[in-house]
């Protein structure tokens, strides 16, 4: 895996804690060392969290034992008032992560060196996995057989359970080499979608890194989301969980008979319909050759610029109904900043607001180590350095 430049030295924030509950004696694990690209538009999430799923309920003494060898961390005892998160044993859902208190968006939850982590061209290489997982030691291969199996059909086990839980990290990485990773606790975060959590990758440290991208209350289920389709309706999507990882949704957003179900469809339909302008206005404008856009911007086909910004604005004000703050709001901000920018010298300030929700936004769902952000933070010093933003 390529290695980027080290950031530079800052004092370590508080280590979550991860519990796990129905053991004999309680197991704290006090820190596993351990964005999604977008479409050619720069909104829409291509969270390739590849399938992952409701991760099977393995005996928890078991579980105890494998975590207590784990090479991504020292088991340790500890109180429980320094927990952020525990790992707990569910009816219906196998194993799953929840609160132990008042969480703020933005704290970071987990972080854990992948068990296996490929380049972009190994991805489609089933030997390049399954030789990854021989180099697993004894442990770690028993800790990754027993995460979830969609069994895919045509391929190894081991090769099906990498592609049922790896986390794509393209976007993450500033070498350009793309890539995914597994990694045995974000394997045990169940499918919302409306999500919690957002996903991030420090290659620096090569950690998966999962942050609160809002409030969440004591006793509340950790979810992170499984794919990029949240601008389907809910039929749509169930028909997806229910082919590729065998469960049906149960979030706000998917089950009956709520206020925040009746509207869901609508608002994720109206997110759908402003990308789709959004993207319309760019094949007008001739994007991706920026000067062109930003010439005939500027000589009588403002009105593409106006539309676009429209849907833009429309499409913000859907996503925080949704709660859909992660990624998906990030990159519209990002995309809200570019067409400010094309409006020329008077879009400078605007573009420079906007771009400061992005980071906003990134700080809060990525991290302030994640590449992205500091690519923003860049950006906006450049600007008050009198450089263009």
């Amino acid at each position: 895996m390529g290695r980027g430049k080290k950031p530079a030295k800052r004092p370590p924030p508080p280590s979550p804690r991860i519990m796990l509950h129905n053991v004999t004696e309680q197991v704290l694990v006090p820190r596993f060392d351990g964005l999604s690209v977008t479409d050619d538009c720069g909104i829409i999430p291509l969270d390739k969290t590849r399938r992952r799923s409701i991760a099977e309920d393995v005996h928890a003494r078991e579980l105890t034992a494998e975590l207590r060898v784990a090479r991504a961390a020292e088991v340790t005892k500890s109180k429980l008032e320094n927990d952020f998160v525990e790992v707990t044993s569910t009816p219906d859902r196998g194993l799953a992560v929840f609160s132990t208190r008042k969480i703020k968006a933005g704290t970071l939850l987990l972080a854990e060196h992948p068990l296996i982590s490929l380049d972009k061209h190994e991805e489609n290489d089933y030997s390049a996995i399954e030789r990854e997982f021989s180099r697993l030691s004894h442990a770690d291969q028993k800790i990754y057989l027993r995460l979830f199996d969609a069994q895919k059909s045509r391929m190894s086990r081991v090769v099906s359970i990498y592609y049922s839980n790896c986390y794509n990290c393209e976007g993450f990485r500033p070498s350009g080499l793309g890539g995914s990773a597994i990694g045995a606790l974000s394997s045990r975060l169940n499918h919302s979608c409306v999500p919690n959590v957002q996903f991030s990758y420090d290659e620096a440290s090569n950690e998966m890194r999962f942050y609160a991208i809002r409030d969440i209350s004591r006793g509340k289920e950790i979810c992170s989301n499984y794919d990029k389709s949240v601008f389907e309706p809910a039929a749509k999507r169930r028909r997806k969980q229910q082919m590729y990882y065998g469960f049906v949704c149960r979030c706000e957003a998917c089950e009956p008979k709520t206020e925040f179900w009746a509207k869901s469809d609508e608002r994720r339909l109206g997110m759908y319909d402003a990308i789709r302008a959004v993207q319309w206005c760019d094949k007008k404008l001739a994007a991706g050759n920026e000067e062109v856009v930003v010439e005939k911007a500027q000589a009588g086909e403002a009105e593409f610029v106006q539309e676009a910004w429209d849907s833009l604005t429309r499409l913000e004000g859907l996503l925080l109904k949704e709660s859909l703050v992660g990624a998906p709001l990030a990159n519209t901000y990002r995309s809200m900043a570019k067409w400010a920018e094309r409006k020329g010298h008077e879009g400078v300030d605007e573009a420079v607001r906007w771009k400061v929700k992005e980071l906003e936004t990134c700080i809060i769902a990525f991290g302030r180590d994640c590449q992205r952000t500091k690519d923003i933070e860049a950006k906006l010093e450049a600007h008050q350095a009198g450089r263009s933003i």
